[in-house]
């Protein structure tokens, strides 16, 4: 069946299908209706003999096809017979070249058959070589494979091999981004191979080891800043000096750094000291995620490392320590400042609000809070202690060096400041009784004699020390005669060095001008009021000095008073403060008053020291009160005190000194007051006429050496003054002159002119009598009158004569009465109050006995029985 439609669909085109209808099954719709339905069916214009087929089986109608089939064959066969008949030459034609067909087809066959065996031939070959070329594809296929694999393998590998390099050499940062990488890329790609598993167990343990490793490392860094930070603050610390052109002293400039390699003025913090370990440990915690607890873990680090800075020096008394003390604690901030700029956060920078710096500015001003309370307390104590001055100075200036410094870091520094000014007055308190002490050993070894100037340079040498004002010592020739001694430019340059040195303390704390002017003229004050104040009280109060050298004294005391606007200026020179801006801020030198109360109190000590030897003298003069006649001659003793006067009155004279004239009334006045005393003391208590006219004798001589001899070397004795045309003499002696006038002249009416003329107002004979001195001598007068008369009673006991009036015993009743009306009782107390106004002790309080002595006139026994002891 399906040969004969293969035939039919192969020999028969499509046009000619319908003439094999016609002419195998008829025209007759009967004949062929059927078979042509069952042989095909029409799609799209073309006869399909499939869809026939299939119908066919469908229907099982095969056999009816069959035979349909065959009996069609049959008439067709009955039709080429009849065909062939009609048409037989042609069909003859046809067999002859089917024949030739044959032959060529035989032909094409053998050809056939020899290209087929060929192309068997080739075949087997081909197949061959497909067999080796599979075979080479599946070599070829495993070779990419495996050059796959070790393309993803190999990397792995060589991450691990660089990752064990890295962690020799330490490099712990690169070594945990390997690590990352490793694990997170590279692994993946490989892993389900059993190497890989292996890696990712080994992971853990790597990344331990490397925190680890950084630790240490990061303990190592700690380490060798904690001992490089005196050298890094001493770097600093001598750059800002460099720069802020701070005056140093030489031991506190002087470089601590043994290391030549490292250059002081352009080596910075990380020339010194390399900072990668921490920049790499806090990356590496970072990765790991442990970058919190790491920043914690530095913090408490360098708090204790800070703890250990701040310590107390060891050795105070060294400025060493103290400068290795300041360049730790400066050198621990530059550290920390150079993290805080330079180790901000993880971020490259921007730094979010949630993410801390390994060191923040808050924790930072801490540790600066910390260190301050404890250099504070250090300071205070080691320094209120300190009895060095010097070496406060030294401490000083590292104070200031040191808060220039840390100024520059942006630290406050006020406290510091603060302290050093409590630290002042510390220093002004030693630096007074350093040189109270050089003041004593001035004051003890000068030789207190005037300077003489040989050569020019010495005298101009001096004149730049002490400005000596008096112009006409530079027209005089040499050797040049100065009229104070060299304690005075001593001194004066001691205390030029002194506000020196408190200016040097005061420059630099952060102080106006107009308040370091204010400090250092206050310490001046305090300087001469307590410390030189307290040497001259001492040295005048001893009696060490000569009545020389406490004249001296009082001339160079007399020059330093005079000195107060030089060192008023010399100040401003130091302070920069002009004089009149200084003069509206309680600046005043109140201190040099201390020279002018020294002045007084020298002056006192030599008119003490004068009295002194003048009653000294004075103790062996012994008045006979009631010789038989008087005594022509002055006494022997009080030549003695004329002479110890004309020496000291010499001695004066050549002095320029304002204090001669006063010293000089002072010792006349001190004299005429014992010999006053003398007269009047209860000691003597009787006195005749004679031996009034005697001590008249005395006060006469002392008169004439007075006006003759003293006067020409004292000019004020012989020049009036007060009105006296007479000089000063004429007042001087006024007293005991009138005195004894007024006795010498009492029988002629003298004491009744005197009490006549104290109860009238006007012109006086005798005004500077006092009624209580009249009073007193006439007590002995009378006195002595009474023992005359009663001894002459004892003789002429059986005669008696009329009475007469006693002049004496009415005067002393007249001027009993007046003193009773001026209310005075007791007249004898008012009599010696009023010696005692008149005239000092002649022995510091103690009574003063008077003898005659080895020169004076021979005594009688009548004179001895009148002579008070």
């Amino acid at each position: 069946m399906r040969e004969a439609s293969s035939f039919v669909i192969n020999f028969f085109p499509e046009s000619d299908i319908f003439c094999i209808q016609e002419r195998w099954f008829g025209t007759s719709p009967v004949s062929y209706l059927y078979p042509i339905q069952q042989l095909g069916v029409y799609f799209n214009g073309k006869l399909h003999f499939e869809i026939f087929y299939v119908s066919l089986y469908d229907d099982k109608d095969q056999d009816d096809f069959l035979s349909s089939l065959s009996g069609r064959i049959k008439q067709h066969e009955k039709d080429i017979e009849r065909m062939c008949n009609k048409n037989y030459q042609g069909f003859i034609e046809s067999v002859t070249h089917l024949v030739k067909v044959k032959s060529e087809a035989h032909k094409l066959k053998s050809k056939v058959m020899e290209a087929d065996k060929r192309i068997q031939d080739s075949g087997n070959e081909l197949l061959k070589d497909l067999k080796d070329l599979h075979t080479s594809r599946a070599i070829q296929n495993n070779i990419t494979s495996t050059i796959e694999t070790l393309t993803l393998c190999i990397p792995v590998l060589e991450m691990y091999g660089k990752l064990q390099n890295l962690m020799k050499e330490r490099h712990y940062y690169s070594a945990l981004k390997t690590l990352e990488q490793l694990e997170h890329i590279h692994l993946p790609r490989v892993r389900g191979y059993i190497f890989s598993e292996l890696l990712a167990e080994e992971i853990p343990r790597m990344r331990d080891s490397i925190q680890k490793q950084s630790m240490s490392e990061l303990k190592e860094y700690l380490t060798k800043v904690r001992d490089v930070s005196v050298v890094i603050g001493e770097v600093a610390m001598h750059q800002v000096q460099r720069l802020a052109r701070l005056e140093l002293s030489s031991n506190v400039r002087q470089l601590l750094l043994k290391d030549e390699s490292i250059k002081v003025e352009t080596a910075s913090t990380q020339d010194i000291v390399d900072f990668s370990p921490v920049y790499r440990c806090l990356h590496i915690h970072f990765v790991l995620g442990r970058r919190d607890h790491f920043i914690d873990d530095y913090r408490n680090e360098r708090r204790q490392q800070l703890r250990l800075a701040i310590k107390p020096p060891t050795k105070v008394d060294d400025i060493q320590e103290f400068k290795r003390y300041f360049f730790q604690i400066v050198g621990f901030f530059v550290v920390e400042d150079t993290i805080l700029h330079t180790c901000q956060s993880s971020s490259g920078g921007h730094k979010d609000e949630t993410e801390q710096g390994l060191m923040s500015q808050q924790v930072l001003d801490e540790f600066w809070e910390m260190a301050t309370s404890e250099m504070l307390s250090v300071l205070r104590h080691h320094c209120l202690h300190c009895q060095d001055n010097h070496l406060l100075l030294k401490i000083k200036q590292l104070i200031v060096w040191f808060c220039h410094t840390v100024m520059g870091y942006g630290f406050n520094n006020d406290k510091l400041y603060e302290v050093a000014l409590e630290i002042r007055e510390h220093y002004d308190e030693l630096l007074m009784k350093t040189n109270a002490d050089a003041f004593k050993n001035l004051l003890a070894t000068d030789d207190y004699t005037p300077v003489i100037v040989e050569t020019d340079q010495h005298f101009q040498g001096i004149m730049e020390m002490f400005n000596y004002k008096d112009l006409q010592i530079h027209h005089e020739p040499f050797p040049k005669k100065l009229p104070f001694s060299s304690m005075v430019i001593q001194i004066y340059e001691q205390i030029k060095s002194f506000i020196s040195s408190s200016w040097g303390y005061s420059d630099r704390l952060n102080l106006s001008r107009t308040e370091i002017d204010q400090a250092v003229r206050r310490s001046v004050n305090l300087l001469l009021t307590k410390s030189l104040s307290g040497c001259l009280a001492t040295l005048i109060t001893k009696d060490k000095l000569t009545i020389r050298q406490l004249v001296q004294l009082w001339v160079n005391l007399d020059q330093w008073e005079e000195a107060e606007e030089d060192l008023d200026m010399y100040i401003a020179s130091v302070t920069k403060v002009p004089r009149s801006d200084a003069a509206g801020v309680q600046s005043r030198l109140y201190g040099f008053s201390v020279f002018k109360d020294a002045k007084q109190s020298t002056q006192a000590k030599i008119s003490t020291k004068l009295e002194d030897q003048i009653s000294e003298l004075m103790e062996g003069v012994v008045y006979d009160w009631t010789p038989k006649e008087p005594i022509k001659e002055p006494t022997g003793a009080l030549g003695d005190v004329i002479r110890f006067m004309k020496s000291t009155f010499e001695l004066l004279s050549a002095t320029p000194t304002k204090i001669i004239d006063d010293l000089c009334i002072h010792i006349i006045q001190h004299l005429i007051g014992l010999m006053e005393r003398i007269l009047l003391s209860d000691r003597v208590q009787r006195v005749s006429m004679e031996g009034l006219r005697s001590f008249g004798v005395d006060v006469k001589y002392l008169e004439d050496f007075v006006r003759n001899t003293a006067s020409q070397m004292i000019p004020c004795l012989r020049e009036g003054g007060n009105g006296h045309t007479g000089g000063m003499a004429d007042p001087i002696f006024a007293r005991l002159n009138q005195l004894l006038k007024m006795f010498y002249e009492g029988s002629g009416g003298a004491w009744t002119d005197y009490i006549s003329e104290l109860t009238t107002v006007g012109a006086r004979k005798f005004p500077s009598v006092p009624p209580e001195d009249v009073h007193n001598l006439l007590q002995k007068l009378r006195e002595d009158e009474i023992r005359k008369k009663t001894r002459a009673t004892k003789v002429t006991n059986k005669f008696k004569s009329k009475k007469e009036p006693n002049p004496v015993k009415i005067a002393l009743k007249q001027i009993e009465e007046h003193l009773q009306e001026k209310g005075t009782t007791d007249y004898m107390v008012g009599s010696r109050l009023a010696m005692s106004n008149r005239a000092p002790s002649m022995s510091r309080g103690s009574p003063v006995l008077f003898h005659r002595d080895s020169t004076s006139r021979p005594k009688t026994a009548s004179q001895s029985s009148g002579t008070s002891k």
